[in-house]
């Protein structure tokens, strides 16, 4: 009898889409392949929090053991001003909510650089989803999970309708028709990215979007390009680590993993183990408040590449105290606020050629920008509010960061870091990344230790509890103990909330960690564990046989 071949894997929060990247793995397609395919499944199965109109970043390992980093992130349409928003215009909600989608020319991007497969094969199961009634098990993008929907969007705007028969939502596992996103996936299927950023979608698109309040044009659609950008790197102990450069904030991940990589290892989930990952998350975030577009923010390039250097990391570790934590001021961000979102998803894919790719897109905030473009059924981001507005202080009274100013064509800053790791000899240990907004870089951090400082298989290192901290508000997060679909996640202890609070933290209580991480390892027998976070309804990995 012949043993069969592990010719590739996919992780990410559903399933179903995992299952769906694989299925072009089998079918001999790349790891490109299986992104774009598993990422048109996200979209269709849970478009509350990344859809077509979105965009985000992706890194890649080339099965020549190079990397490249693909930049399709979102950027201001042209026409926008920074008093356009001080005069009231809302970068949350509405036309003006609305950045230039980039997601259909990044796949696009992969698919031409690395794909194998016809592209409108990758379009094909999604299709089906959305003809065929999408199982409905997003209940969390209801907001408070409330069942109730009077008065909100839900209610006033008729594309929301089917998700909510009588006021309230599907039952978990009810099938609900997506027949006009499926027209649309046919629509790009047959005339590539093109279709979207030209003729009826940009049309109807725009048409919407300047309806709701919006100053995007048809030239911001049909002029949005991505762009191949060189990865960051850094050292953790005997590790390699790969992720991008800001407008990514991969330079803040690698920052917090220098410092701890100048620490000893402690104890797994020890006060003072704990109390390093606060204090470096925590320096780290300090960094995070002068990061922005590098095309419009001189000197970004050098600011980054000194935080992560083994000189850098040093210095910035010598400032963690073993004893106490400090006032926010101490991490060199009094007054500056750092922006929480949602709506994200990640995703890794790697095939037997060596190709890995670890991809994260956005729509923004839960449903984004609240439009679903009409007679086309996607939703668009609203990642302008991933801006800062000069004289607009957040909700907690902190100051805009002046990196991330608004301005037309600019990208706004985004927590996302997609990461690959390297051992000491060159191969592929780790790969991943994370939904959540600020806590995607906390997730990242944890995950990776969990990984390569304490041995842990995938789903140990995304089923552990995690901590989160980002200097202001003042207060360390810590996760409770949870249950999703059986699986329980046991949560910090009393014992590590108190002596954190011996330490001079501000401990609050959250039920489950705000972020959705997925991760794939790669073991020395040549196997790969792809894995999603427990805390996600239906996250999980598949693995492809030849």
């Amino acid at each position: 009898m012949t043993t069969p071949i592990l010719s590739g894997a996919v992780c990410s929060e559903h399933r179903l889409a995992s299952q769906v990247g694989t299925e072009m793995l089998a079918a001999g397609g790349s790891a490109a392949d299986a992104m774009i395919a598993t990422v048109l499944a996200i979209n269709t199965l849970c478009p509350y929090h990344s859809d077509l109109g979105g965009g985000g970043f992706a890194i890649v390992r080339s099965p020549a053991g190079e990397y490249q980093g693909l930049d399709f992130r979102q950027h201001a349409p042209a026409a926008v001003t920074m008093e356009f928003y001080q005069n009231g215009a809302s970068t949350s909600k509405g036309g003006a909510a609305v950045a230039v989608p980039g997601e259909l020319r990044g796949l696009e991007q992969l698919h031409q650089q690395y794909g194998r497969l016809p592209w409108s094969k990758l379009f094909e199961p999604s299709i089906k989803f959305a003809e065929e009634g999408v199982p409905y098990t997003c209940r969390e993008c209801v907001p408070g999970g409330s069942d109730q929907i009077e008065g909100s969007f839900y209610q006033t705007d008729e594309m929301y309708a089917p998700l909510f028969p009588d006021g309230k939502a599907l039952p978990p596992g009810a099938k609900y028709p997506r027949p006009e996103f499926a027209r649309t996936l046919r629509l790009l299927a047959d005339r590539g990215a093109d279709g979207f950023y030209e003729g009826e979608v940009a049309e109807a698109l725009i048409k919407v979007v300047r309806e709701r309040g919006g100053l995007m044009s048809l030239d911001d659609l049909k002029n949005f390009q991505p762009r191949w950008i060189d990865p960051i790197q850094a050292r953790y102990r005997d590790y390699t680590l790969w992720t991008l450069p800001a407008p990514a904030s991969g330079a803040i991940w690698l920052s917090a993993m220098g410092m701890l990589s100048q620490l000893d290892r402690t104890e797994e989930g020890a006060v003072l183990g704990q109390h390093r990952v606060t204090e470096a998350l925590r320096l780290a975030f300090g960094q995070r408040t002068e990061l922005g577009d590098p095309a419009f923010v001189p000197g970004l390039q050098e600011k980054q590449a000194s935080w992560i250097s083994e000189e850098g990391s040093r210095r910035r570790s010598e400032m963690i105290s073993d004893e106490r934590t400090f006032p926010p001021e101490y991490y060199m961000t009094p007054s500056t606020e750092i922006k929480y979102d949602s709506g994200t998803s990640n995703i890794t894919t790697a095939d037997s050629s060596g190709l890995v790719i670890s991809l994260t897109t956005t729509v923004g905030w839960n449903w984004g920008s609240k439009i679903m473009v009409p007679g086309y059924g996607f939703v668009l981001n609203n990642s302008m509010d991933d801006f800062s507005v000069q004289g607009r202080p957040n909700g907690f009274g902190y100051e805009p960061t002046p990196a991330n100013y608004v301005q037309g064509g600019k990208k706004p800053l985004s927590s996302s870091c997609p990461y690959i790791v390297e051992d000491s000899t060159g191969c592929v240990v780790l790969s991943g990344g994370a939904a959540g907004g600020s806590t995607i870089i906390s997730s990242n951090i944890q995950v990776a230790r969990n990984v390569l400082d304490f041995g842990m298989s995938a789903a140990e290192a995304l089923r552990a509890n995690r901590l989160h901290d980002q200097i202001q508000p003042n207060v360390t997060y810590l996760e409770r103990t949870s249950t999703t679909q059986g699986i329980t996640v046991d949560g910090h202890s009393e014992e590590l909330a108190d002596g954190l609070r011996e330490k001079g933290h501000v401990v609050e209580w959250v039920t489950a960690h705000r972020s959705t991480p997925c991760a794939m390892r790669f073991t020395s027998e040549g196997k790969w564990e792809a894995a999603g976070d427990p805390r996600k309804h239906d996250s999980g990995g598949s693995e492809s046989y030849a």
